[in-house]
């Protein structure tokens, strides 16, 4: 409506090459827009690099815009010359202005096809691009403009869509459709920066995971140091409240400030990690700035603050849960876990006072949400009863619950918390197996239920030591399935559930769960978790090898046997730190370890293709025959050995089986007998009647409609595009799952095949797909592929040319001076050349650059790691102040008491790292040989030594340097004022 709408322009749009001749520098696909400068004078979209307005109604016949990029590769500013060639002919402009790159005037970056790399524009009047295309009078696209400023369109936007879509239903419309609005790409922008936010904050639990232990780990210390104080205060009268209080306000008091610094320390990470990515984006034309956003500054800050004190409130509560006796005496306190009345009535009581404590906080809150019902219903005229019915019922649950608190809490123990884990461990089995089949409810309480068990074993006396062992040991297991068994045979690789198994055997299996990327999270907090009990409870069989293999380490053995014992004696203190590291270090072996095998996978030599050199051609200044064109600019082909051609369209495409709405979009490519000669193409899976995939190209060279298609395009691979609109083109899929093909004897599928342009159509037999590995680079391989005698004849010859070339000289440098020959020779035919090894290193880069951002950011909490075992060593010093001198009274020197207590930092250090190095790689063995995670390709697994050693040695370094100050520290106490030392 007028309303709504302040301008309304066509643009014709086509790519051209584009040449500084003055320079001899050139575009070769330079975006060629088309104006009608009256019409494009009303959006006002075109400005000048200082951000003032350019009238359109300057263009000429002979004068052009070109774009900030554009001027920047070939060396062009206002006033010089420009030159473009269509149909192999030269036209000069006169650059008028140089204006800023926007939608309109310059390729998008995410586009598509081989060349990823942004190119700028060039703005010319409507009936100037053309002519230069040959194409009549046409419009390539319409853009409307909205009334309204940057943001306030966004909601005037809807209204001009629902009214264009009803326009273009009616008799007599253009065949148009709304490609799409700044309302989708608004929300395209959200959609990215959503899932930067959600890796980020996925791969930052892990280091918020690890600060909590910390302070967990900080309260514990503290707690044990004051034991004797605290006792004694209890004794003259303060109660436990007073005890938690107290230490709630030293733990605030320190939270206030250091969240502050913490938010401040976030922010100049934010800007580090930003301007690293805004560099790394900017090869894809994409610009990524730091924004400062104070509301969510606040929010950061006030979470870190709320997160620390939950934190700190339960280590209070922990810490101030003591037994007066024991406490001023400093005795060990009885084993926790263990039940006093060892009855199964014992164990129903406390499970109930376990549960209506649990139970009793929802219920004193429950008032408050009946009268929100209440007020709820009252706004809308509806009857108050149910909410007063809620109101009275949820009054009288809170006055019960509060009349009873006194009842739970003497009847409370380890006993019930077992039982309601167990409880809450069975509820989240079935609700994720059986309801939502979503693998965190699922795997998760299943962790819970297998925890629990062992928690009651110890609870009716069984050792301690034998239920976690089987309990770790059985979680490890079901964790890392179908390891061992993928190992032994093939069959092995489906055994990862073994609770659906069970539940088969009387037929109540469930179908499969289904994980994202929150898994990454929880399978590393249950598995190292369940790796930290099993090493605590059994780490002392360390000190039984030690008295066998005391020769080798001859004058620090009594060093080697304290640092093994003394750790071992504070099990929760040191589970908590190896936890911490664990975790940390799983998530960085992990994250190398799949990040190295995804890059050999799509950027291994099988992107190659079994070619050297790639050459894209101009769809404006077409070459039908490379080495004819070579010749004819006086260029020897004398390097190349061969040379296939493939002929690329867009295509409408359904399997012949499929009704008409089922037709999709994709890309069409037509190659010829030398292509599919020289060609090293691995199939992922063949039809019935070709034994080898020699075969299967064989027979394409001798019929040009048998195909063979990328893996991508089978069912299970789609995903939905960034942004696509209602009116989009549906994508071209094949319902068939690419693990069945590959097991299973399949018959040529028939397809259709339709130029959208003129409607000639055409049918064609799949009769094999091609692996992911080999379209990861160059992406016309990813396509519907046919002989190219095809296209020629029911196609008008496609659409652009490209040409795979191999060279006689296979060295990286000889391949890359055979493209920059090839592309010297055709610089004003808009002819790109490449090597194709080149490009895949270059991919390989910026995949490794994105690679070690993201690592590093997970590294930040091995920071916490350190700081924990930096902790633990300087309070170790001081709690064991006494025990350093009885060491020394004894006869140790002070280097073997700075061994000691190195040693001691190491062995946490040491088993830390070697948890999470042990669990991560066989995690990451699980997913890369998982069909379901690689989405049916075979990749064989690698281990990114490389990596990992440097993962290991800035670990083990950095925890090294942080204990060498206590250890000397340690080293240096008086032995008379050790002994006469109280604490």
């Amino acid at each position: 409506s007028d309303n709504t709408v302040d301008g309304i322009a066509g643009i014709a749009q086509t790519r051209i090459p584009a040449l500084n001749a003055a320079r001899r520098l050139s575009e070769p696909r330079a975006f060629l827009a088309g104006v009608d400068p009256a019409d494009m004078a009303t959006l006002r979209s075109l400005m000048r690099k200082d951000g003032t307005e350019v009238s359109p109604l300057l263009l000429t016949s002979t004068g052009v815009f070109i774009s900030e990029r554009l001027s920047k590769d070939i060396g062009l500013d206002k006033g010089g010359t420009l030159t473009v060639f269509a149909d192999n002919k030269p036209s000069t402009f006169t650059v008028l202005e140089v204006v800023q790159d926007n939608a309109l005037n310059s390729r998008s970056p995410l586009s598509g096809g081989s060349d990823q790399m942004p190119s700028g524009g060039i703005v010319t009047t409507r009936e100037v691009a053309n002519a230069l295309a040959d194409r009549g009078d046409q419009y390539s696209l319409i853009v409307i403009s909205a009334k309204g400023g940057v943001r306030d369109t966004l909601k005037v936007i809807p209204g001009i869509e629902s009214h264009l879509r009803d326009w273009l239903k009616t008799p007599g419309a253009p065949a148009l459709r709304v490609a799409a609005t700044k309302a989708q790409f608004v929300n395209v922008a959200e959609l990215v920066g959503s899932l930067f936010v959600t890796f980020f904050l996925v791969f930052g639990l892990f280091s918020i995971a690890a600060g909590i232990m910390l302070i967990f780990l900080t309260f514990v210390m503290l707690a044990a140091e004051r034991r004797s104080e605290m006792g004694m205060a209890r004794a003259v009268g303060m109660k436990r409240s007073h005890l938690t209080q107290s230490f709630i306000a030293e733990g605030m008091a320190y939270n206030v400030g250091s969240a502050l610094i913490g938010a401040v320390l976030g922010l100049v990470v934010a800007y580090i990690l930003i301007a690293i990515l805004g560099s790394l984006a900017s090869g894809f034309g994409l610009n990524i700035a730091f924004h400062f956003n104070p509301q969510g500054f606040v929010i950061a800050y006030a979470l870190g603050v709320v997160i620390t004190f939950i934190t700190v409130a339960f280590s209070s509560w922990r810490a101030a849960n003591l037994n007066i006796v024991r406490a001023i005496r400093d005795l060990p306190e009885p084993q926790p876990l263990r039940g006093r009345t060892r009855t199964v009535r014992g164990l129903l009581v406390a499970s109930a006072a376990v549960i209506w404590s649990a139970l009793r906080i929802p219920l004193l809150l429950g008032p408050l949400q009946a009268l929100g019902i209440l007020a709820q219903t009252a706004g809308k005229g509806e009857s108050p009863v149910p909410g007063a019915i809620a109101l009275v019922v949820s009054a009288l649950l809170a006055f019960a619950a509060w009349r009873t608190r006194r009842w739970a809490k003497p009847r409370r123990n380890v006993g019930g918390w077992a039982v309601l884990m167990l409880l809450t461990g069975i509820v989240l089995v079935i609700w994720g197996g059986w309801g939502i089949h979503q693998a965190f409810a699922y795997t998760g309480g299943t962790t819970l239920a297998v925890l629990a068990i062992a928690m009651l074993a110890v609870y009716f006396g069984a050792s301690s030591r034998l239920a976690f062992t089987t309990a770790s040991a059985a979680l490890l297991w079901y964790w890392l399935l179908p390891l061992p068994f993928s190992l032994l045979f093939e069959a092995g690789k489906g055994w990862n559930d073994p609770l659906n198994g069970l539940a088969g055997l009387v037929g109540l299996d469930h179908k499969p769960v289904k994980g994202n990327i929150e898994m990454f999270f929880v399978s590393g907090l249950c598995i190292t978790a369940s790796a930290t009990l099993f090493v605590i409870f059994n780490a002392d069989r360390v000190l039984g090898l030690l008295r066998g293999g005391s020769g080798v380490f001859r004058g620090i053995t009594p060093a080697v046997r304290t640092a093994i014992a003394y750790p071992l004696a504070s099990k929760f203190r040191t589970g908590m730190t190896l936890a911490m590291f664990g975790l940390v270090m799983f998530s960085l072996v992990v994250m190398a370890t799949l990040n190295h095998n995804f890059s050999q996978l799509f950027l291994g030599e099988d992107a190659t293709g079994g070619f050297q050199v790639a050459v894209s051609g101009n769809p404006t200044n077409r070459i039908h025959d490379l080495r004819a064109a070579l010749r004819s600019a006086g260029q020897s082909d004398g390097e190349i050995t061969g040379m296939g051609t493939l002929v690329a369209m867009p295509a409408r495409i359904r399997l012949a089986e499929q009704a008409e709405t089922k037709t999709g979009s994709y890309r069409l490519s037509g190659v010829d007998a030398e292509f599919l000669r020289l060609a090293h193409f691995p199939l992922a899976s063949r039809a019935s009647g070709y034994a080898t995939d020699t075969d299967v190209f064989a027979a394409m060279q001798s019929d040009p409609t048998l195909a063979v298609v990328d893996e991508s395009r089978l069912a299970i691979n789609q995903q939905t595009p960034f942004g696509a609109s209602a009116d989009a083109p549906q994508q071209f899929v094949i319902d068939r799952n690419p693990l069945t093909l590959k097991q299973q004897p399949w018959e040529p599928i028939p397809a259709v095949i339709r130029d959208p342009r003129t409607g000639a159509e055409a049918n064609v037999k799949i009769i094999g797909f091609v692996e992911q590995a080999v379209t990861g680079v160059i992406q016309e391989w990813g396509a519907v592929m046919v002989g190219r005698e095809l296209l020629d004849r029911q196609f008008e010859s496609g659409a652009t040319d490209y040409f795979f070339l191999t060279t006689r000289d296979r060295s990286k440098d000889g391949e890359k001076r055979v493209a920059d020959a090839v592309e010297s020779a055709l610089l004003e035919k808009g002819v790109q050349a490449t090597s194709i090894r080149q490009r895949i290193a270059d991919s390989a880069a910026q995949a490794q650059a994105f690679q070690t951002l993201f690592q590093g950011f997970m590294g930040l909490g091995m920071i916490v790691g350190i700081a924990a075992l930096g902790v633990i060593a300087f309070r170790t010093v001081a709690e064991r102040r006494q025990q350093i001198g009885m060491l020394r009274a004894i006869g140790y020197s002070r280097r073997l008491v700075a061994v000691t207590f190195f040693l001691e930092s190491s062995f946490i250090a040491v088993t830390g790292i070697g948890m999470g190095l042990l669990l991560g790689s066989a995690l990451a063995y699980n997913l890369m040989t998982s069909p379901e995670f690689t989405n049916g390709a075979v990749i064989d697994y690698g281990v990114p030594w490389g990596r990992l050693i440097l993962i290991v040695s800035i670990a083990y370094g950095a925890s090294a340097l942080m204990t060498l100050i206590p250890a000397r520290s340690a080293s240096r106490v008086p032995v008379a004022e050790a002994l006469r030392y109280s604490g």
